[in-house]
């Protein structure tokens, strides 16, 4: 039995009993571990009162070899993201971005890119912020957790001046010329926003189209939903029917 303190996001969590919870943490270097939180809810535990779904902290972790479920022994709350609980749409993201940990990353696997990816996202998000800036920060987060996954979409170059390319997801989400299978048509401009992050791992500076930014974060989460077979609920919260 391996003892680790480690920091951590809450990205899931159940009632375990009237005292006790189970949490799913996304963690800086042990990936996501799912523990046991003992005694967690009793007015005097060690857990600055319980861990909350969306707030970050440093974890004590019994991390047992050969078992899916750890024990946590301490809970120091660090942050619990005060803007994401002021605003609907950031706490729509806010959740929308947990869930996808939850599904696209592998137990017990380290993704300290997407650790401090989320961290940012989750501290960045909210307030007065323009819709741009919602935006990219969604899109950036969108494709690095595809990138760190191995999942991203692999585009390609686009030739000639079309008004729409043919984007394949289920052929590595590439963009082609044939029209075998399933493709979906895409602006030229939504391509460039991800060729954008594909080659500089970010979006450009300055001013950013609205419109182009909502239809590359449609198109990912169209992709990842093509990718893992189904549409989350907190996908269908944030974005609606995506067609």
């Amino acid at each position: 039995m391996a003892v680790a303190e480690d920091d951590a996001i809450c990205i899931r969590h159940w009632d375990y009993s009237e005292t006790s919870q189970t949490v799913g943490l996304l963690t800086l270097r042990h990936g996501v571990v799912r523990a046991l939180a003992k005694g967690a809810r009793r007015e005097r535990s060690g857990f600055s009162g319980g861990v909350d779904l969306l707030t970050a902290g440093r974890a004590t972790l019994l991390i047992k070899p050969n078992q899916t479920l750890a024990t946590l022994t301490g809970w120091q709350l660090h942050d619990h993201f005060p803007r994401i609980r002021s605003s609907l749409g950031a706490n729509r993201i806010a959740f929308y971005a947990a869930d996808l940990v939850s599904r696209l990353t592998a137990p017990h696997d380290p993704h300290p890119a997407m650790y401090r990816g989320l961290l940012n996202l989750l501290r960045q998000i909210g307030g007065r912020q323009s819709e741009q800036v919602t935006q990219s920060l969604l899109l950036e987060f969108q494709w690095l957790l595809l990138h760190d996954g191995g999942l991203q979409p692999s585009l390609g170059a686009m030739e000639g001046d079309d008004d729409v390319v043919l984007f394949a997801p289920h052929d590595g989400g590439k963009i082609t010329k044939q029209a075998d299978g399933v493709v979906w048509r895409v602006r030229p401009s939504t391509v460039r926003l991800l060729q954008a992050l594909q080659r500089d791992g970010g979006l450009p500076e300055g001013t950013l189209d609205r419109e182009s930014l909502q239809r590359a974060n449609r198109l990912l989460a169209a992709y990842i939903r093509e990718t893992i077979g189904e549409q989350p609920p907190t996908m269908l919260a944030l974005f609606g029917e995506i067609t």
